[in-house]
């Protein structure tokens, strides 16, 4: 596999695998986490996985530079096509329910006329899809799923909310998502979601990592409120 190890700062190093993202390669990218958690256990900060890269730090006191170089180029030499596939099969798909309802889908009806495709149409488009999660970012917890529908597809919205409550479920150009925290948004809502992508509480505070499988699954305004636990 073709790859390069670069500084990145004076405790990171940056592998850079390619300068196109794709569904394979993000297999292989979740993967190769894995392996750095597993050979850097002692001395690793944190592992930062992108569409095309893993950006790694660690503690400058456990672990040199060309140790953490021979352990990530270990890593890599581990990235066999049936170590990936192992670590594929391993994972289940998420499974996240989503209340489309209009009450918590402000833009499902501009994006009904946006797209011509009535309500139903644009949630069985959506919640059908098995989505890759490309990278975890922006805000702790928030995953980039992709790849949406192509009938599905608009750009950002050209004026960007200053607030987006926590568990909106948003779609824009090939990625959909879901808000984790309360933030400025431009994307176009289409529902809600009412479990946390994020918990600091949990062993693993984000609810999927770089590689994992994520589906929808409709729910009503009922099943939301009980699920939420009001």
């Amino acid at each position: 596999m073709d790859y390069s190890i670069e500084v990145a700062g004076v405790n990171s190093l940056l592998i850079r695998f390619s300068d196109r993202a794709d569904p394979q390669l993000i297999t292989v990218i979740g993967r190769c986490c894995e392996l750095i958690k597993q050979h850097l256990n002692n001395c690793l900060i944190d592992v930062v996985p992108s569409y095309t890269t893993i950006m790694v730090t660690y503690d400058l006191l456990k672990g040199e530079d060309e140790m953490v170089r021979n352990a990530l180029e270990l890593a890599v030499s581990q990235l066999d096509s049936n170590s990936v596939l192992s670590s594929q099969e391993r994972r289940e798909t998420v499974l996240l329910p989503v209340c489309y309802d209009e009450r918590y889908a402000p833009d499902l009806t501009l994006l009904s006329d946006t797209l011509a495709l009535d309500r139903d149409e644009i949630i069985r488009l959506h919640s059908e899809r098995v989505y890759q999660v490309f990278a975890v970012g922006f805000s702790p917890g928030f995953g980039y799923l992709g790849e949406l529908d192509p009938k599905l597809r608009v750009p950002r919205l050209s004026t960007p909310r200053t607030s987006v409550p926590a568990g909106s479920v948003a779609i824009a150009e090939l990625n959909t998502a879901v808000y984790p925290q309360s933030t400025p948004g431009g994307w176009w809502l289409i529902g809600r979601c009412p479990i946390p992508m994020f918990d600091k509480l949990r062993a693993d505070p984000c609810l999927f990592q770089v590689g994992d499988q994520v589906q929808f699954q409709p729910i009503t305004v009922d099943e939301f409120h009980c699920l939420k636990g009001e």
